[in-house]
């Protein structure tokens, strides 16, 4: 009986372990770059949108100074900070393949 105990209480704390142990997954490419512009934040803001729709990216959302899209596989955001002299803008482009995320931050980067 008390090995019958012993038992249930080694599936019973594995069990736990199993479900209160982090996630192992592979965390996703994270791709930057950033330069100034001449230019206010709405025509930053309007460029970046025509460059995630020129890029084909979909979802497209303006939330205050950015603008974020997504591919199949990738997110792509512009940030826009006015308040540097000149503005600058920063892309960012995240995926869990590193290869498009690299290649659609060169796109973005050439259609800005």
């Amino acid at each position: 009986m008390a090995i019958s105990r012993i038992g249930a209480l080694l599936v019973i704390g594995a069990g736990l372990l199993g479900a209160i142990a982090p996630a192992w997954a592979q965390s996703p490419g994270l791709y930057y770059a950033w330069r100034s512009v001449e230019s206010d934040l709405t025509t930053c803001l309007d460029r970046s949108t025509a460059a995630l729709t020129n890029g084909g990216l979909t979802d497209i959302q303006v939330e205050g100074n950015s603008v974020a899209g997504t591919t199949e596989n990738s997110t792509a955001v512009f940030v826009c900070l006015e308040n540097s002299e000149p503005t600058m803008v920063m892309i960012m482009v995240s995926s869990m393949d590193d290869d498009a995320a690299f290649e659609l931050r060169e796109t973005l980067k050439a259609s800005f």
